[in-house]
Parts: structure tokens; sequence; C-alpha cells
């Protein structure tokens, strides 16, 4: 497992998402910044966090026998074009002010006859995808095939994949207070988001259980795979101590 931080002092660090790529695990921080993430030497991380450029990290040796990270994460800086608020002088007398000519309205790309996108509001990481594959017209661009051939169209898909995958897990994460882990399942609390994706990554089965809403249910099923988790850490070498 490393644990690692992000330390930047201009951004709300909670919630950010940590995503091990090779592994297609993932993880979200803490209201400090910390996380942990299993890893193996040569993995790569992948930081997603609004406002900030996208950050990736391979797992090098050193990285991984420390078992600790700092992460500072760049700005994204968004160039804005010059926009001209209005060419008409406005005297500030409102009966004078509504006789002046009226401004051309915004251009509509629609009105146009030019595509315009009316799907579902993407994340940052589908919009990406959906780039690399579509050309403005619906029509698979030169560069799709170029992407495809070069991997970064199976590189994109996968990040999508994992970080869809973790809001489900945190979804089902949330549907259990921390107390109910720590009394009740003997999970420690700096393992419970570590549990949570034992046992619902990858896994439709949970995960259908914890969307199911029988609260009967979800519990019989943490009760059922606490045990496992701890005797998997236990294989690992992680040694937990239960509460007493």
């Amino acid at each position: 497992m490393l644990e690692g931080r992000i330390v930047n002092d201009s951004i709300a660090h909670e919630y950010l998402h940590i995503l091990n790529l090779t592994l297609q695990k993932g993880t979200i921080t803490t209201e400090s910044g910390n996380f942990t993430i299993p890893v193996r030497v040569n993995d790569t991380l992948y930081i997603s966090a609004l406002q900030f450029k996208h950050k990736e990290l391979v797992i090098t040796p050193a990285i991984y026998s420390r078992k600790y990270i700092e992460i500072a994460l760049e700005t994204e800086v968004t160039e804005l074009a010059d926009v001209n608020i209005s060419d008409v002088a406005l005297s500030g007398r409102l009966g004078d002010d509504m006789n002046k000519p009226k401004l051309e309205k915004p251009f509509d790309p629609a009105e146009a006859g030019l595509p315009v996108y009316t799907g579902p509001v993407l994340t940052s990481e589908e919009r990406k995808l959906y780039t690399a594959t579509h050309s403005g017209g619906g029509i698979i661009p030169v560069d799709a095939v170029i992407n495809a051939i070069s991997g970064r169209t199976a590189y994109l898909k996968k990040i999508v994949k994992v970080s869809n995958m973790e809001i489900k897990v945190q979804e089902a994460r949330n549907l259990v207070a921390d107390s109910t882990y720590i009394k009740q399942l003997e999970i420690p609390a700096r393992f419970i988001d570590d549990f949570v994706h034992y046992v619902y990554m990858d896994n439709t089965a949970n995960l259908a259980v914890a969307a199911s809403e029988n609260p009967l249910s979800l519990m019989e099923l943490l009760l059922q795979e606490a045990p496992a988790y701890l005797e998997h850490k236990k294989d690992e070498g992680v040694r937990i101590e239960k509460k007493q």
C-alpha cells in the first residue's frame, strides 16, 4: 500500500480522485489531502482535480520502498478570448437608452446548422475520450484512427471506466457510517476505504446489493466480507489490530 498526500495550499483536498490505472483501483483523498492506494513498481497513478492539470505518476522502486509520497498539482490555466461587452454608448438615462439600437444576439451554432452536443453532462475524462474518438459531425476522424493505433483511445477508456466505477464505490461506501465499519465490522478507520474497494470494486453483484436499498442485505454482505478482507490483509503481510 502507498500512502500519500496532495500538498497544494490553494485546493480543496477532499474527494480528489487517485486512480491506479495499471491495477484499475482507485480511492479518494481525505479532508487533509491524504490517501492510501495499492501499488506495485511501474504502476501508473492518475490524479484528477478540478482547476488543476491531471497528473500521471509512475511508481519507481524508490517511491515503492518509501511507501509514501507527496504530490503537488499544477494549476490549469484557461485563456479566455477578449469579449466586447457593448459597442453602444449608454447615457445612463433609461428612457434615452431604450431607444438605442439593439445588440445582435449571440451566435447560435445550432441555427447555423453546426452540430451541437446535447447528451448528458460528461466528466472531464469522458470529454477527453469523446474528443479523441469523434469529429464535430459524428464521423470518426483521422485523429481517432491514429489515437486507436497509438493506444490512446484504450488508455482514455480505462480512465473513464475506473473513474465511473470509483463513483459507484464511494456511493456504496457512504451507505454505512464509519462507526459501523469500526465497531461492528472491526475495520480500523484508516482501512475503511481499502475495505470498500475490496468489497465493491469491479464487483457488480456486491454493487447491486448496495443499490437495493435493503439495509439488512447490505449488512449481511459486509459481515461476510469483513473476515475475508482481514484475512486477505494478513496474507499481504499487513497487520491490522482489532478494537479491544
